[in-house]
């Protein structure tokens, strides 16, 4: 039985099987749900056959008001589940304000961990694990995205960062202007119908979402640490780099040098690829 107190409950973030035993057991015997959208919440409540307490409303936008209701209710010994529309609550997601209340006033709180779209995005990626920074929403405009993507691709980590599919492309091409051959992994509606992911330098999956356009669903956008995986870079996209540079007038030695540099790849290794490729 859920114990008085909160507990901050995972849910699906697509797929209705991921749901489990414990948040299960969270949402029919709660004393009450609070969530982002009553509705939403209830539409999954209804799919899975869950019989559940009295759903009330907690989103970002919530009231002071409404937050210290939910308290009393808590320090009256209610038991309160706390869901967003998907995911884990407070990840980029309502729940701080609350859960740093109980903190304060002793009021008990515990978790059902369970599905996170940054970390299922982050497992598929290719990229490294060992050390990655959430950087949530990017800034919805142009000057200040470019500012933080500057300082975000400086980290000696695997950036991840949500964005949506209208924007993706801007973001995209802004990362290539910062650092085209930098890796970069993208994965769209994961664990639903339609799941889809990427991974290319920057500078590539600038171009093809330049010519196929936004794609539809929710964004994980993760960026390579500077210091590591371009010289994951195989030698055929070396060897193709260096072939686009020689053809744009530029010289061998000069071709060398910036490859090595863009890609962190070394410099006797550019160099002994070059050497293979035929000028005549």
């Amino acid at each position: 039985m859920t114990s008085p107190g909160l507990t901050i409950t995972a849910t699906p973030i697509g797929n209705l099987d991921d749901i489990s035993p414990r948040a299960v057991a969270s949402l029919t015997n709660a004393d009450l749900i609070a969530c982002e959208d009553t509705r939403h919440t209830g539409l999954m409540l209804s799919r899975l056959g869950l019989k559940h307490g009295r759903l009330v409303s907690y989103h970002d936008h919530t009231s002071a008001e409404a937050r210290e209701n939910l308290l009393a209710e808590l320090e009256n010994g209610k038991a309160v589940t706390l869901v967003s529309d998907a995911g884990t609550p407070l990840i980029s997601d309502p729940g701080y304000r609350l859960v740093k209340a109980c903190r304060e006033r002793g009021i008990p709180v515990t978790t059902v961990p369970g599905p996170s779209a940054l970390l299922a995005a982050l497992v598929i990626s290719g990229l490294p694990t060992d050390r990655f920074y959430f950087a949530g929403f990017l800034p919805n405009t142009a000057v200040k995205r470019k500012k933080t993507l500057d300082h975000l691709m400086t980290i000696d980590a695997t950036i991840i960062c949500y964005e949506s599919a209208r924007r993706l492309g801007d973001t995209i091409a802004d990362i290539a202007l910062i650092s085209p051959q930098r890796l970069c992994s993208i994965a769209r509606e994961l664990t639903k119908t339609f799941e889809e992911s990427w991974h290319d330098t920057a500078a590539n999956l600038a171009e093809h979402f330049r010519l196929a356009g936004a794609p539809k669903g929710e964004v994980v956008v993760m960026i390579a640490p500077p210091d590591a995986l371009e010289t994951d870079l195989s030698d055929e996209a070396i060897l193709g780099l260096l072939k686009e540079s020689l053809s744009q007038g530029v010289s061998r030695r000069d071709a060398v040098r910036q490859i090595s540099t863009d890609t962190g790849a070394g410099k006797s290794r550019v160099y002994d690829l070059m050497l293979t490729i035929d000028t005549a």
